[in-house]
C-alpha cells in the first residue's frame, strides 16, 4: 500500500526527530554504569505502585532505521538547504513539545510563510513517495503521542482502516493551485505580500483623504 499523505509524512518526521533526540551518542570519558538486570523501581513508592516507574527510552535498531529513512526524504526530495532546515526544525519542536513560533522569531523566519512552505513540502514528499511506490509505514503513535492517533502501540505497518489519516482520496491535493517548486512558491508569496501591502496602503491613503476632505468642509 502506497497511500501516503502530507500528515503521515509530517508524523514520520516528528518520530524521526524524537528518535534522534534519544539516541545514546558516544562521549569522551568514563562509560556510564551498565547492568544486564532489567529496569527496577528505585524508590519504595514506585515499588508499591504508588507512582509510575520512570524508564529511559532507548530507540531500537528498527526505530533508528525508520528515522534514517525519513531523514533521507529531506536530502533527496527537498533541494533548498533553508527549506530542509525549516522542516527539520518544525519536527524537532513538535517532538520536544517546544514552540515553533519562538524558533521562527529567533531565526528571523515569517511563521505564516514557514507554515505554507511546510504544507507544500509535506505534500510534495507524499506525492513523490506515492509515485515511487514506497510502501506505507505508519508512525509509531506510541512516541508521536502529541499528534494523536493510536497511543501506546508499536506500529510498523498497519492496514489502511487503522489509519486515523486515511480520509484523503488518492487524487486529493491540499496544495492545488500553488507552485510546486519551493523557489517559485517563495517568489509567488513575495509578490502576493507586496500586492497586499500596496492595497493596504491605497486604502489607508483613501481613508486619509476622506478625513481631510471632511475636516476641510
Amino acid at each position: 500500500m502506497t497511500n501516503w499523505n502530507a500528515m503521515l509524512v509530517r508524523e514520520r518526521l516528528v518520530e524521526a526527530a524524537d528518535t534522534m533526540d534519544h539516541i545514546v551518542a558516544g562521549r569522551i570519558g568514563p562509560g556510564a554504569p551498565k547492568s544486564c538486570w532489567p529496569v527496577f523501581a528505585q524508590e519504595k513508592g514506585d515499588a508499591y505502585g504508588y507512582t509510575a516507574v520512570k524508564t529511559r527510552y532507548v530507540p531500537t535498531a528498527a526505530h533508528i532505521s525508520r528515522a534514517n529513512e525519513a531523514q533521507a526524504w529531506l536530502s533527496a526530495l527537498v533541494d533548498d538547504d533553508r527549506s530542509r532546515q525549516i522542516v527539520w526544525a518544525r519536527a524537532v519542536c513538535e517532538a520536544r513539545k517546544q514552540s515553533f513560533a519562538s524558533w521562527c522569531k529567533k531565526n528571523r523566519v515569517v511563521r505564516r510563510s514557514a507554515d505554507r512552505l511546510l504544507r507544500l513540502i509535506y505534500e510534495r514528499i507524499a506525492v513523490s513517495l506515492c509515485k515511487a511506490l514506497i510502501n506505507l509505514r505508519y508512525p509509531d503513535y506510541g512516541r508521536v503521542s502529541n499528534r494523536g492517533g493510536i497511543t501506546g502501540v508499536q506500529i510498523d505497518s498497519l492496514p489502511e482502516v487503522a489509519s486515523p489519516r486515511s480520509f484523503m482520496t488518492e487524487d486529493a491535493r491540499p496544495g492545488a493551485g500553488l507552485p510546486d517548486d519551493p523557489e517559485a512558491f517563495e517568489r509567488w508569496l513575495a509578490k502576493t505580500n507586496a500586492d497586499r501591502r500596496k492595497e493596504q496602503e491605497r486604502r489607508r491613503r483613501a481613508k486619509l483623504e476622506r478625513v481631510e476632505d471632511e475636516l476641510a468642509a
